[in-house]
């Protein structure tokens, strides 16, 4: 469905959503407590995740 939309020779995918995860931070956390990504509990994995106001929404 998408095969024409990626250009699988750069690595870059994006997806729309209403929140990003600070990556680089992330990584950090884990080297910081020798842990992978997926050892980590709900609660660690949200303090790296900003949500986006929707600016539909938004009142002027």
């Amino acid at each position: 469905m998408f095969d024409d939309d990626f250009d699988i020779n750069d690595g870059v995918y994006a997806v729309p959503s209403h929140y990003k995860v600070k990556v680089r931070a992330l990584l950090e956390y884990c080297k910081s407590k020798n842990v992978d990504v997926e050892d980590l509990t709900e609660e660690e994995i949200k303090q790296f995740v900003v949500y986006k106001k929707n600016p539909l929404l938004e009142d002027d």
